[in-house]
């Protein structure tokens, strides 16, 4: 999942902010509601200021098994100090898996198989989510609310926006904005208060056969305080055997 908010939100003040078109280009122009952009920004700007932060999430995501469309579900705990650090928790029915990055290297713990392995990363969050992916293979639940950096490089494909007004998400006040590309739909249900935090994320993916879709509840904000070194600090567990991490090309 790599729509990144952060990046979609440069995308659409880039659009905003735009010189006028020609009149022949103005007909093709996205429409971006101005409202859902302000939420956007609201929460953009929340999570943006919190150097430190925690959260909890429930994850259901389809996928198709022996000829039948199903959902899987798996929870995310996760715990970020920008710019270096992560401690993140993935447990699903048949797999718990940790990571811990302390700004100099990455440690994945198979919980299961109590196996763990080691890998040099760059030195900050950004570089190693991209790194991890691209060297390794690894990718991480929810890469965009981990991510800090902004990037205009999704412009071209934002096709619209949209404010739907105010509903309830679960017990919370929430309101509901939308954005689109050619190739997803992305929706974002942020709670209405002061505090703006995400409470709810969908994405559709247009192109793939039967549409699947991701969606994630998130629960237990904390955008304040301090975390400390030793959250981000690897300790082997008991009895647990180290394995080399291998470059994806080696995997096969």
């Amino acid at each position: 999942m790599k729509l990144k908010f952060q990046i979609l939100l440069a995308a659409l003040c880039g659009l905003l902010l735009a010189a006028p078109v020609r009149a022949a280009d103005a007909a093709a122009a996205p429409v971006i509601d101005p409202e859902a952009l302000r939420v956007l920004q609201a929460v953009s700007d929340q999570l943006t200021a919190a150097k430190a932060f925690s959260f909890q999430a429930e994850i259901w995501e389809d996928a198709v098994l022996f000829g039948h469309k199903v959902t899987t579900t798996r929870t995310v705990e996760a715990k970020v100090r920008r710019p270096d650090r992560l401690q993140m928790e993935v447990r699903s029915p048949k797999h718990s898996r940790g990571f811990w990055y302390d700004g100099k290297s990455l440690t994945l713990l198979d919980r299961v198989g109590n196996l763990y392995g080691t890998i040099a990363v760059p030195d900050t969050l950004d570089k190693v989510l991209d790194a991890a992916g691209d060297k390794f293979g690894i990718t991480f639940p929810l890469e965009d609310v981990l991510v800090g950096n902004l990037d205009a490089s999704v412009l071209p494909e934002i096709k619209g926006g949209a404010y739907f007004g105010k509903v309830t998400v679960l017990g919370t006040p929430c309101v509901h904005i939308a954005f689109s590309t050619d190739v997803v739909d992305w929706q974002l249900w942020i709670t209405d208060d002061a505090s703006p935090r995400i409470r709810k994320m969908t994405i559709t993916y247009k192109r793939e056969d039967t549409a699947p879709q991701f969606t994630a509840l998130f629960t237990e904000w904390k955008l304040s305080g301090e975390l400390s070194d030793a959250t981000f600090a690897f300790t082997p567990p008991a009895g647990s055997a180290k394995i080399e991490v291998l470059p994806a090309a080696d995997q096969e």
